[in-house]
């Protein structure tokens, strides 16, 4: 059987959907039947190309074609047909619509249609455009979280049996033990502990404005913590900035921007605690990284925050802002119950991994490919 995926997803610098995409094909590839093939395609490097020159069963086929949603719908469905792909993984929510073989489409949330305006415009009308008719054209639907599958039959009518939940994981190197890097890490981006952490693209949906709010009211009674703010910048980030600057709070919050695969660990592990008041998510990757790395975690009472980190956190109303501020000094300023999350957060985190998201994954395609 030849597996084909679709890995124009993937971007240099890593966030959600980039880091699923990698991490589940990294893993698929040892769980491949000695029959199988799998065959990457992508119009820019993937990060695969060394893999696939040591695999005999896995290849590397890029395009030159820039524009990456003409190169899906216009290009790729020809190289399936070329490479006699008997079906074909799409891990980013759209797929190819010409192509001709089955394939199994990933969904990771349905923010574009609840929350449209913590996106772009463009985002929206790409997502409302193509998302319909992909889950429509699919053979089957991986939905990363049970949050997100309620919200594909109730919010788009797919059909419940159409669906299977994939959780995802965290990998190894998230682990509370440190390491050599650690302190590099530390003095790389600068950083003064104790401070509460949040990892993520820094857009609307993460209800950044809200955390330095509530992060304010902490910053007075406790002048030796610090906020990270750690990722990419994504849409509409300078109102982060902005918020910052009105409250006076420049030098108590650090933001890092994009921080390297191999410091991200360590970040997680030093920080004091682990704050996610995202307004919504499919999944919610970084809290469950922060538990892997015996981090306590402050999460968001909402969407599917609860099903990833069960008891194993503190939850927030993510509009009052008083109360995130008391779950922080909280965890600051209470050691036992640091301990307790800390503890509960490492059992709940064992309970995901990424070679079971691959092998599950690996189960529908062949699935799928049988019809």
């Amino acid at each position: 059987m030849r597996i084909g995926v679709d890995l124009s997803a993937i971007q240099s610098t890593k966030s959600g959907v980039d880091w699923y995409t990698h991490r589940v094909i990294q893993e698929m590839m040892d769980l491949l039947a000695p029959d199988e093939q799998l065959c990457m395609f992508s119009n820019r490097e993937t990060g695969f190309e060394s893999e696939a020159a040591v695999r005999p069963n896995v290849s590397v086929f890029r395009s030159s074609f820039t524009y990456q949603e003409p190169w899906r719908q216009f290009v790729l469905p020809l190289l399936l047909r070329q490479h006699r792909i008997d079906v074909c993984f799409f891990t980013n929510f759209v797929l190819s619509i010409a192509a001709s073989c089955p394939m199994v489409l990933t969904i990771h949330d349905l923010s574009f249609r609840l929350f449209p305006r913590t996106h772009s415009l463009r985002n929206v009308i790409w997502a409302r455009s193509l998302v319909p008719v992909s889950t429509r054209r699919s053979s089957h639907i991986i939905a990363v979280s049970n949050n997100t599958k309620l919200d594909l039959v109730r919010v788009m009518n797919v059909p419940s049996n159409k669906i299977t939940v994939v959780h995802e994981g965290a990998p190894d190197e998230f682990n509370p033990e440190p390491t050599a890097d650690d302190e590099e890490a530390m003095a790389h981006y600068g950083l003064i502990k104790p401070y509460v952490l949040f990892v993520g693209t820094l857009e609307p949906r993460k209800n950044l404005n809200f955390l330095i709010r509530s992060f304010d009211q902490v910053a007075k009674a406790r002048p030796d913590v610090h906020l990270v703010l750690s990722g990419r910048r994504g849409w509409m980030a300078q109102a982060i900035f902005d918020e910052l600057e009105r409250r006076d709070l420049l030098g108590r919050v650090h933001i890092t921007g994009y921080v390297r695969e191999r410091y991200l660990p360590a970040l997680y592990r030093q920080a004091s605690a682990f704050v996610y008041p995202s307004l919504y998510e499919g999944f919610g990757l970084p809290p469950l990284e922060a538990m892997s790395s015996g981090t306590p975690v402050i999460v968001s009472r909402s969407s599917s925050l609860p099903e990833v980190v069960g008891d194993a956190g503190l939850y927030v109303n993510p509009l009052d802002t008083a109360e995130l501020s008391k779950a922080m000094e909280s965890i600051l300023s209470d050691p036992e119950l640091a301990a307790s999350l800390r503890e509960k957060g490492l059992q709940r985190a064992a309970q995901f991994s990424w070679k079971k998201a691959a092998q599950q994954t690996l189960e529908i395609l062949r699935d799928a490919a049988r019809v």
